[in-house]
């Protein structure tokens, strides 16, 4: 077999009747900070195109001291849509500065997510968008340290000194409260984790009101006591579509016996009979904003200020709540 001469820089500026250092420029994405004329860009576009040119990452991020590779951790699984609308929103934006994606998901594991970051520090990354497993994991210290080398953006998630963005969901936990409360609602139910800022402020805001919900981990757990609840505020949206099924099987209508709320806004809220009435929580938005955050942050020669960008759920208003 005869193997395939490997094509060259000087390859392509021959073609393309230009200098080196032009070809080099155009390579590079400095073209117009060179004042390269577009004639010549175009010149040197099709030679790449007419010789099959793929660039050498090392070599670029030998001459840049940049891999173009940012490192993405999430710490749920990845078929849930509501990552899947963040990295969309990642990947999106990280293209069009010539980046890519090493991602990895700890599956909430500490270690797990300290080992993933060991092997994106290896491969070299320029920067790490990281959502972290949670707020007492003493892998956040080992985190700080590693944004003196490059840049760390916390992804809907606060690390005290750490850049970030993230929703506010605490204000999004009341917003439930208030919208299921002066709705008329008195025998109300939770469904999900207590350590979450959402649940936080919805038991403050009910307790408030002189409301005391009755909590429960999950759906399995709350269909024994459906029918004893008017209104139920699920941790998010997935747990209220179970919600449905199971009222549905138990002929109980809502929300003429039980109102229900979900969280997230998933995409399938609105197609669901009755409509489901959902806090919003940024996603997409979420991931574009982080990706920018990054971005910014490589480009800065000086070690840029602590900055967070939050995000405010709203109340979208749908079917499945009654007025009593």
């Amino acid at each position: 077999m005869i193997k395939k001469q490997k094509v060259k820089l000087k390859d392509i500026a021959e073609r393309a009747g230009v200098s080196l250092t032009s070809a080099s420029m155009f390579l590079n994405g400095k073209a117009k900070r060179y004042n390269i004329s577009d004639a010549a860009c175009e010149r040197v576009r099709q030679a790449i195109e007419d010789l099959n040119y793929v660039p050498n990452i090392h070599a670029r991020a030998i001459a840049s001291k940049k891999t173009l590779l940012l490192g993405t951790v999430i710490s749920g699984g990845i078929d849930a849509s509501f990552w899947q609308n963040i990295l969309s929103g990642i990947e999106e934006t990280i293209i069009k500065d010539n980046y890519h994606m090493l991602l990895s998901v700890s599956h909430s594991d500490p270690k797990a997510e300290r080992e993933t970051i060991d092997f994106m520090r290896n491969k070299g990354i320029d920067g790490l968008i990281i959502s972290p497993v949670s707020a007492t994991n003493e892998n956040h210290d080992f985190l700080r340290e590693l944004n003196q080398e490059y840049p760390i953006i916390t992804l809907n998630h606060h690390i005290s000194g750490l850049s970030g963005v993230y929703n506010d969901n605490y204000c999004g936990g009341e917003l439930a409260a208030e919208y299921i409360i002066s709705s008329g609602h008195r025998k109300i139910a939770y469904i999900g984790g207590m350590n979450q800022s959402r649940a936080q402020a919805f038991f403050k805001f009910s307790a408030s009101q002189g409301i005391t919900p009755t909590a429960f981990p999950d759906p399995k757990t709350f269909f024994p006591h459906i029918a004893e609840f008017t209104a139920v505020f699920c941790f998010c949206d997935y747990f209220a579509l179970e919600i449905y099924r199971e009222a549905a099987a138990r002929n109980l209508k809502i929300p003429e016996q039980l109102s229900v709320v979900g969280y997230d806004n998933m995409e399938f809220a609105r197609l669901i009979t009755p409509s489901l009435s959902t806090i919003e929580q940024y996603k997409k938005e979420l991931g574009v904003a982080a990706a920018e955050m990054v971005l910014n942050a490589i480009k800065s020669e000086s070690k840029s200020e602590t900055i967070e960008k939050v995000f405010t759920p709203r109340l979208i208003t749908g079917q499945s709540v009654r007025k009593i």
